[in-house]
């Protein structure tokens, strides 16, 4: 009986944690040296999505950046890798794990939350609108505010 009640547990706060995490507002507080240069090549994510580790690991390969060269003078770098850091996912929403490759979308929570169904098809990620798992702006208009609520996604057709 210990261990259905464990399970149970089990099922509820993963169930929980996806759920929470799938409802929620993730605060973008400004900072123009991260909209000005990360917003050049792709949306600039909000520091929320990844813990603090992840962010650190992004920010001190640089240079090297996935599969570009990012060129910041050691300032402008220090102070984007702060911020990142600070304004880092919540662990108490998903934890302290660090996706593989320091990338949001293999995270735990964000396989969870966008795991396929009848809406959310393989044909709607090879969509020339959404193009690519990273882009979040396709199917969340809310976004750049931070508002990756369930309930005001609009998936394209």
């Amino acid at each position: 009986m210990q261990t259905l009640s464990k399970w149970v547990l089990m099922v509820i706060s993963l169930l929980w944690v996806t759920f929470s995490h799938a409802q929620r507002v993730v605060p973008v507080p400004a900072l123009t040296a991260y909209q000005q240069e990360c917003s050049v090549c792709h949306f600039a994510y909000p520091p929320g999505l990844l813990p603090p580790n992840s962010w650190k690991n992004i920010t001190d390969a640089l240079p090297k950046h996935f599969t570009a060269n990012v060129l910041l003078n050691s300032d402008t770098q220090n102070v984007i890798a702060n911020w990142l850091q600070t304004n880092a996912i919540n662990p108490e929403w998903v934890g302290t794990q660090i996706p593989p490759d320091n990338r949001i979308t293999r995270a735990d929570w964000w396989q969870q939350i966008h795991k396929p169904s009848k809406k959310l098809t393989a044909k709607v990620w090879k969509s020339p609108y959404v193009k690519s798992l990273a882009n979040c702006t396709a199917c969340h208009r809310g976004a750049p505010n931070g508002e990756y609520n369930a309930k005001t996604v609009v998936i394209p057709s």
